[in-house]
């Protein structure tokens, strides 16, 4: 039994892993990474230079968290963010 729980627990913590991973993607897509002038390889929580762009780009979270609060606002979103995926596909060659 378990053993029975810990490849629950085990595929549980990877499928979330692979979500945050796939966030982190989507932000990166979207520009934020180099608007928010966040370098990538650097350590987020302990380097002193990523201090406040990451302080900023967090603020930026919780802004949109508080517009998304409408179950409008995020079906409009939904289509137009779809919409963009696709723009961004057809222009991959």
């Amino acid at each position: 039994m378990m053993h029975k729980l810990e490849l629950t627990f085990r595929t549980a913590r990877k499928a979330r892993t692979r979500s945050l991973i796939a966030i982190g993607g989507l932000a990166s897509k979207a520009g934020l990474v180099e608007t928010f002038g966040i370098t990538l390889g650097k350590d987020l929580q302990k380097s002193p230079e990523m201090k406040e762009p990451v302080a900023a780009l967090f603020k930026g979270f919780l802004i949109l968290n508080e517009m998304a609060g409408s179950e409008d606002v995020l079906n409009l979103w939904a289509q137009q963010g779809l919409e963009e995926l696709a723009k961004s596909k057809r222009k991959i060659p």
